[in-house]
């Protein structure tokens, strides 16, 4: 059996993340990108980014998002301690939410949520395979950058994207383990179709992953400012095509 690797400290102290924000823009043409549901009547620039500010000194505890997206999170050994203690890793609760669910982790300060809504416009078509093409993390700690986490959410389907690169697998004191399920984007594409006058919703959580070795108690001076862009693409279809 091997040692996971955990960025979790002892006792209830909290990871701050001060002022940090979560945009998303759009990589096809007339494909637009709304704070709020638009439709056809949205006039957003498609290559611009769209910007929602997180609150100030959000404080939100490292996490693990596992097979079939729950939402799980496991304690070190000590303070500044790479290994997991035994039997620390638990599912997220919180009263009135789906054990192990997302809202249950927004709810306990596990992760920030973001909502975009990704429209046609004033395109006279539709969008065929809306795809995650890319997350972008920023920030002052380059340590840090590494263990954030993107939560990506639309409808049944859900991908986990660290910087630059989706996430296939986590670790846990029994080794690695294949981040999949029934509903797992594989291929990062989250909506087979984005129709004339609607809207696709998609949710974003940003978390930090309690799996990566650069998250513990004496590493919480450097959480500082952090941003993430999140690179969105479809391919134009004309109807009648």
């Amino acid at each position: 059996m091997s040692s996971a690797t955990y960025a979790w400290f002892v006792s209830n102290n909290t990871v701050t993340a001060t002022t940090s924000s979560i945009s998303a823009q759009s990589n096809a043409a007339y494909l637009v990108i709304d704070n709020a549901a638009a439709g056809a009547t949205s006039t957003s620039s498609t290559s611009s980014t769209t910007a929602s500010e997180t609150p100030a000194d959000k404080k939100v505890y490292p996490s693990q998002v596992i097979a079939d997206g729950v939402w799980q999170s496991a304690y070190a050994s000590a303070t500044d301690a790479a290994t997991e203690a035994a039997d620390t890793r638990f599912t997220i609760k919180s009263s009135g939410k789906t054990d192990g669910s997302a809202a249950a982790a927004v709810a306990e300060d596990y992760a920030i949520e973001n909502t975009f809504y990704i429209g046609t416009g004033t395109y006279d078509g539709k969008f065929a395979n809306l795809t995650v093409k890319n997350v972008e993390v920023s920030g002052a700690s380059s340590e840090l950058v590494s263990a954030v986490r993107v939560l990506i959410v639309c409808g049944d389907k859900w991908c986990v994207w660290g910087n630059g690169a989706k996430v296939s697998t986590y670790t846990t004191t029994a080794g690695a383990q294949n981040l999949s399920g029934t509903n797992y984007a594989d291929d990062s594409v989250i909506a087979a179709t984005v129709e004339k006058g609607t809207d696709q919703t998609v949710k974003v959580y940003v978390y930090y992953d309690g799996a990566d070795t650069n998250v513990f108690s004496d590493n919480l001076a450097d959480l500082t400012e952090c941003g993430i862009t999140i690179t969105f693409d479809a391919t134009p279809v004309t109807y009648g095509a």
